[in-house]
């Protein structure tokens, strides 16, 4: 895991500020993020953070139903937005209960922070709702404070868990550089004032459509000229470097390829279940470039291809996309993996082809996954804005 030289000056110079993360993990610009008990700061490359906090599981019962919460924050800017979500899901006999009464009860659905009430809330049918400015401004006064989170429809209630929020803030202070400053969350008085962080523009990625679209390549009528599909087949192996650090299983599973290497404990327990499964494909992207692909690792729930892009006038020299690729279609590669179980939550990346390369557009996750199929946010680490 990577962590940035900023981050790492940032942590050092505020070790006089509560120690309210402690246990917790993770940085705010990877995977899951930062996460503390029930609630996680995710930041992407824009400085814009989202805080997401869950339902304690162990309070979720027939009585106690899970909601999670979502609070974005864009650098720079005084208040956050408050959107949360009512899961329906905890308990299968009575799922459809609690989604009629959702559906019928969209405008009376009542928020309450330690038993008192603070109005009803604006409710969708499929149980998504955002806070007040009045709702979000008393919520952030009873950060430091045990805070009894609770929306009420009928004879259901949900909670959201306050463990961990207050160190998550105290965390996006860090990140955003408010501590000390008077749009801090946690630490307006903490005597280690930074400067305010600005927003960041958000990445231009322009896509290029010169690429060979899927109709025509099944059809046939743009398919890799033989003589050239032979000449890949027969030297792939030699040009891309099978016995590097990466491709060996020496980092983080995500990212190696160990099914490239036939020297790899991994290779040969596949090569039992089927070695065709084991071997590279070629598909043009346009004239001048190929995409070479190559099944990397397989898990209970996952897989992920190697994709390497091929430049027809330098093809000794392949340029290495992912190792953790779903599939390639229309001009992009991309990423899509389960984080738990049968679909309980997801991330993913996409990879754009802008002509020359394919270049990284989007990274994100869904969350936790606490209780929501298909989990409940969508929580990005990198973003951009394709145009053609």
């Amino acid at each position: 895991m990577k962590i940035s030289t900023t981050v790492i000056m940032i942590a050092v110079s505020l070790l006089s500020l509560p120690a309210m993360a402690a246990d917790a993990y993770g940085t705010p610009f990877d995977g899951w993020g930062f996460v503390k008990d029930d609630w996680q700061l995710v930041c992407d490359n824009t400085l814009t953070c989202r805080a997401a906090g869950y339902a304690n599981e162990g309070a979720v019962s027939e009585e106690i139903l899970s909601a999670s919460m979502l609070l974005t924050i864009v650098a720079g800017e005084k208040l956050p937005s408050a959107e949360f979500i009512l899961s329906s899901q905890d308990y299968d006999e009575q799922e459809k209960l609690v989604s009629d009464q959702l559906s019928k009860n969209t405008d009376n659905v009542e928020l309450s922070l330690n038993d008192k009430s603070y109005g009803m809330v604006q409710l969708s049918s499929d149980g998504r709702g955002q806070l007040s400015r009045a709702q979000l401004q008393q919520l952030l006064k009873l950060v430091n404070q045990n805070t009894k989170m609770q929306f009420t429809s009928g004879v259901y209630k949900w909670q959201v868990s306050d463990k961990g929020l207050a160190a998550i803030l105290l965390k996006l202070d860090e990140v955003q550089g408010r501590v000390g400053t008077p749009l801090a969350f946690i630490s307006k008085k903490n005597s280690n004032r930074q400067t305010l962080k600005k927003a960041l523009k958000i990445p231009i990625v322009k896509k290029d459509y010169s690429y060979l679209d899927d109709k025509a390549l099944k059809e046939g009528k743009q398919a890799l000229d033989p003589k050239k599909l032979a000449y890949f087949q027969a030297n792939i192996n030699n040009w891309v470097d099978i016995d590097s650090e990466q491709l060996i299983g020496s980092v983080d599973t995500m990212g190696d390829c160990e099914l490239v290497n036939p020297k790899t404990e991994e290779y040969r327990r596949m090569q039992e279940y089927g070695a065709d499964r084991l071997g590279w494909d070629f598909t043009p992207v346009n004239a001048q470039y190929t995409l070479a692909s190559h099944l990397c690792w397989q898990g209970a729930y996952n897989m992920g291809a190697g994709y390497w892009l091929i430049n027809h006038t330098k093809p000794s020299k392949p340029t290495l996309i992912t190792t953790s690729a779903s599939d390639y279609s229309d001009g992009e590669i991309y990423a899509i993996h389960k984080d738990r179980g049968i679909g309980d939550c997801w991330n993913s990346k996409t990879w754009v082809w802008t002509g020359k390369t394919f270049a990284l557009t989007e990274d994100s996750s869904t969350g936790m996954c606490r209780g929501f199929a298909g989990g409940a946010w969508n929580l990005p680490t990198y973003t951009s804005e394709v145009i053609k």
